[in-house]
């Protein structure tokens, strides 16, 4: 069961990630304790742990405030969660995966494919393929069967738009989210049959070039979604990105 600790870090990090702070505030214990109905010292132990995943900072004259990301940190980011999933696929391409697993990736392939049936895309399909990527991702992380790749792949966690299961889609042109669907679909298609075939240097470079893929997309739609400050009420991560 977790801690009280424990259920406030998530409870903060959720928020942090959704953009109910903005870049820069203040993290006040007493008001953090109220809105959460708790008392201070697991509000302070819970800030000093997101602090030290890189979601805030601490000094001593203001205390506890919310991180700022420039795009640059993100793209950087994104650039060694490249190198790092390319390392697993590798793995898993090597390591051979169970039926279990072959059964999940193959399941979110098919999901995927009965998503871009629709005629139309919105938002909301936007958030649901940003889900089965994040499982999609996460699970050949897993068939890598290394725990230290596993713990540094949480990193990106506490990073806005640099986990699998973040997504950067634009409302003005939905048309965008299904290229951007169709395009990580075959991705993810080619890294699985390398996988399955186990060609570990095939399944390393073609997750790279994957997320190589993403990546470019990503920088475009963050360089347009700043431009344009009303979208930062349909992207509320984008009040963590100062640059």
């Amino acid at each position: 069961m977790a801690t009280q600790t424990e259920y406030i870090v998530t409870k903060l990090r959720e928020l942090l990630m959704t953009g109910e702070f903005e870049a820069g505030q203040r993290m006040q214990e007493k008001h953090i304790a109220e809105m959460l109905d708790t008392s201070r010292t697991p509000v302070k132990l819970a800030l000093t742990e997101l602090a030290n995943e890189g979601l805030l900072e601490y000094t001593p004259n203001r205390g506890f405030v919310v991180r700022r990301f420039s795009i640059k940190h993100i793209m950087v980011a994104v650039d060694v969660r490249e190198t790092l999933e390319g390392m697993a696929a590798r793995l898993a391409a090597h390591n051979g995966i169970s039926r279990e697993m072959n059964a999940d990736l193959k399941g979110y392939l098919l999901q995927v494919d009965g998503l871009l049936l629709k005629e139309e895309l919105d938002y909301s399909d936007a958030l649901m393929f940003a889900d089965i990527n994040g499982k999609f991702h996460n699970a050949i992380v897993k068939a890598a069967d290394n725990e230290v790749l596993c713990e540094m792949m949480q990193k990106f966690e506490s990073i806005p738009l640099a986990a699998a299961k973040s997504i950067a889609a634009t409302t003005r042109d939905f048309q965008s989210i299904r290229a951007v669907i169709e395009r990580a679909q075959q991705d993810h298609k080619w890294v699985y049959e390398a996988i399955v075939a186990r060609d570990s240097v095939r399944a390393e470079n073609a997750l790279k070039q994957h997320i190589h893929n993403a990546r470019q997309n990503l920088e475009r739609v963050l360089t347009s979604l700043q431009e344009n400050s009303v979208e930062v009420e349909r992207y509320p991560f984008l009040r963590l990105v100062k640059d």
